[in-house]
């Protein structure tokens, strides 16, 4: 019985020590509400020479814009590079004379690539890098964890 104690606290505490893994999915939203933009990817453990393929979507919260317009979203990060570096989308409006699709137009998705970095010194003392994906008055970050080879 006194083993197992032992075997169980030293199991907690490695997992402690460890710390808490960064999210695979993060959201944000506006502060008016009317967006919601998500980063996927589908782990978030990186080694040397590794790529990480990340999932953006941008949705509206409010429905189908009234008129057609093209924004941005731009992407910085570290410990690594994003590419591209901005993504350029276009909502259609209701309001578009010239659109005559029906399916849906709330929300736009792309794929971005997160490489890691060759030089060692660019990870942060905690071993982690960062995508920002910032749009409007937002910023959604996704954290990566960087295993050392």
């Amino acid at each position: 019985m006194r083993r197992t104690c032992w075997l169980l606290a030293a199991a907690l505490l490695v997992l402690v020590a460890c710390g808490q893994e960064p999210d695979r999915i993060v959201s944000a939203e506006t502060e008016d509400g009317r967006w919601e933009l998500t980063l996927e990817a589908r782990k978030n453990v990186l080694r040397s020479g590794e790529n990480l393929v990340v999932r953006v979507t941008l949705k509206s919260l409010a429905g189908q814009p009234a008129s057609t317009f093209r924004d941005t979203i731009d992407f910085v990060s570290n410990a690594g590079t994003v590419s591209p570096n901005r993504l350029v989308f276009t909502f259609v409006g209701t309001q578009d004379t010239t659109y005559a699709g029906t399916g849906n137009t709330t929300a736009y998705s792309d794929w971005v690539t997160y490489s890691l970095s060759t030089s060692s010194s660019q990870a942060n003392e905690n071993r982690q890098g960062e995508i920002s994906a910032l749009f409007r008055d937002l910023e959604a970050v996704l954290k990566i964890r960087i295993v050392q080879q």
